[in-house]
């Protein structure tokens, strides 16, 4: 909302408030709609609790809300709207969403769109690292030229087909992972504002697995594209836990068989980590009968799984283009011992 709405918005309450219209005021401000960085955006949330809207319609509007707060480059500022809209996902994206033929149909225009907000994000976090590597012998030219990666990177996706986008956003774990290193390397730890950037590229990852889960998309290959009948869950469990430990064999052979200081190492760790906690979410689910919740939860493991693999063949045919020093650094300094990104939490799984 620009200057002129929000003076729109502020007449409209204090008419409503002069003529005894407390509870009419967060209803008129929610109808004319407000940013997060407006000073009415507390009423427009009022204004929803007063009129009941409903999961579905919340988790639309957080998500317009934390895109307009990403276009604002404001997006590590307004973080907490991107947790809530996934809080918000994740209950109404239950076991019955194939139900709900508007509800996937909005699932599916979003997937793409998530992908972009990653690459957006990224960009702010470079812009915010600035004062944090000014001083540092060839930082300022080598965060130029992340940006002119980004860019590259957020055009390539644009025009790109499914594949291709995965492998755009693999490619930029390598080139957030290379900041990361270097920004702690400085500076002895990863500031505060920057572990946020993380933190939120994590939830919009499993954002998009979560969502292309629902709308019948992503590589798993022990089961097809559609919710299965509860006959045939617990065969189907057995068969994706099998399948899900014989792969994660061979990515983590490839982890061994990577470099050490190759970009794209440690990314590639962080996704196996998460893939097994929610491999052992999902038997847990099992184990209490569970059945429909361990499917989907193994699924999404399996889709972590993919990302570390995916991650690590990018770290082989494609490298970053940053400066001499940098690639020097990351041989010759210790890298602090600290989690740049925070895994998926227990008992997550939509």
């Amino acid at each position: 909302m620009g200057k002129a709405g929000i003076a729109v918005a502020i007449v409209l309450v204090i008419v409503a408030a002069s003529i005894g219209g407390a509870m009419a005021t967060p209803i008129i401000v929610d109808s004319i709609g407000a940013s997060p960085d407006s000073p009415l955006y507390g009423l427009r949330r009022l204004g929803e609790k007063i009129r009941m809207v409903s999961e579905e319609e919340q988790m639309k509007r957080r998500w317009d809300e934390y895109l307009q707060m990403v276009n604002k480059g404001k997006g590590l500022e307004y973080a907490q709207i991107l947790e809530e809209f996934h809080e918000k996902m994740t209950k109404v994206a239950s076991a019955e969403v194939e139900a709900k033929e508007e509800i996937v149909r909005w699932m599916q225009e979003q997937v793409p769109g998530i992908g972009l907000v990653e690459l957006k994000l990224a960009g702010e976090c470079i812009s915010r690292s600035r004062g944090f590597v000014e001083n540092a012998p060839g930082f300022p030219e080598g965060l130029e030229n992340i940006i002119r990666i980004l860019q590259e990177l957020e055009q390539r996706y644009q025009a790109g087909t499914d594949e291709a986008r995965e492998n755009i956003l693999a490619q930029l774990q390598l080139v957030m992972e290379q900041l990361r290193i270097m920004i702690s390397r400085i500076r002895g730890q990863l500031p505060g504002e920057l572990r946020r950037y993380f933190d939120a590229d994590n939830l919009l990852m499993d954002a998009r697995i979560g969502l292309k889960l629902r709308i019948g998309g992503g590589p798993v290959p022990w089961i097809e594209n559609r919710w299965p009948v509860q006959e045939n869950l617990s065969q189907l469990f057995l068969e994706g836990l099998e399948k899900f430990d014989n792969k994660l064999t061979k990515v983590q052979q490839k982890l061994e068989e990577t470099s050490e200081n190759h970009p794209g190492i440690r990314a590639a760790e962080v996704q196996i980590q998460a893939a097994i906690e929610l491999r052992d979410n999902a038997i847990a689910e099992n184990s209490t009968g569970n059945l429909e919740k361990a499917v989907f939860i193994l699924k999404m493991a399996f889709m972590r799984l993919d990302c570390a693999e995916r991650m690590l063949e990018q770290a082989r045919v494609w490298r970053p283009e940053f400066p001499p020093t940098w690639w020097s650094w990351s041989k010759e300094l210790p890298i602090p011992m600290e989690p740049w990104k925070q895994p998926v939490p227990k008992g997550r799984g939509w």
